[in-house]
């Protein structure tokens, strides 16, 4: 239906035969869009032939390509005008010039980005109100997401008024992707580090990572160094302005560092912008 040849132009008037309250003649037509007559008529009689209009007596009318095409339209305009004014911080009149042509533009990927950012700011609003989120693969749908996280140390200082991040940290490419899928996992991404250890720089690297589930624990394998954490061993998401998701898990690093093992527990904090997916 979106293939259909419309301009800018007829964009605007598609949406002013559908939203203007008054008669749809030429007449009202040049009043509203301040220009001729003869414009008017020139541009309201192409949209006939083209099919999204009919005219009965001195009105023009949607057919019922036009009311299709003019409902796609009117929703799209909505959430464009809106994320612009959110994201961009344009007035309304210029926001509303901006989404026109990205109407009239036509390009699938830039509005299915803008699309998403207006559901997730939707659904912000809900996502106050909600102290856990269970299960996110049916808030963000499937893809590949950038996920932010940190690694904290488990013991906890009495004497200081934060959680120091771990060493583990280190042992971290720092990014992470969120991949939603049939079975959903965060793939982090093991990294070689040096440590100085009985006079010797020592190679290590993270090799595997654990688990408990009902009181059952699990391995997490690294494979060319990458892991794979099953997003259902989280239990729940939280967030405190519906925007940025958060969510922690305590898991066990098993390192290989020279030709010892270190293995130590440590806090996982994952973070989902919602606004970025």
């Amino acid at each position: 239906m979106l293939n259909l040849n419309i301009t800018r132009v007829q964009i605007e008037y598609l949406l002013f035969i559908q939203n203007y309250e008054g008669n749809k003649t030429i007449t009202e037509a040049s009043n509203y869009f301040n220009c001729s007559r003869v414009n008017s008529k020139k541009i309201l009689d192409r949209m006939v032939v083209v099919g999204v209009l009919y005219k009965e007596n001195n009105e023009y009318k949607l057919t019922q390509v036009g009311k299709d095409l003019s409902n796609i339209y009117n929703e799209n305009l909505e959430k464009n005008i809106y994320i612009l004014e959110k994201f961009l911080e344009l007035d309304e009149e210029v926001a509303r010039d901006v989404s026109y042509e990205i109407l009239a533009k036509r390009i699938g990927s830039l509005q299915d980005a803008l699309d998403r950012r207006y559901k997730f700011l939707k659904f912000s609003k809900n996502l106050k109100e909600k102290t856990r989120i269970s299960n996110i693969s049916e808030l963000i749908g499937e893809g590949s997401y950038d996920i932010g996280f940190n690694i904290k140390k488990v013991q906890y200082c009495s004497d200081k008024s934060f959680v120091e991040d771990s060493m583990a940290l280190r042992g971290f490419e720092s990014y992470g992707k969120l991949v939603i899928e049939q079975k959903s996992y965060i793939e982090l991404y093991a990294k070689t580090v040096k440590k100085a250890q009985d006079g010797y720089n020592r190679k290590g690297i993270a090799t595997k990572l654990y688990y408990f589930k009902n009181n059952e624990e699990f391995e997490i394998e690294s494979k060319e160094k990458t892991f794979k954490i099953p997003l259902d061993i989280i239990d729940y998401w939280s967030t405190s302005d519906g925007i940025i998701l958060e969510s922690s898990i305590i898991l066990t690093i098993k390192s290989q560092l020279g030709m010892k093992n270190h293995v130590k527990k440590a806090n996982f904090i994952f973070y989902i912008n919602l606004c970025l997916i």
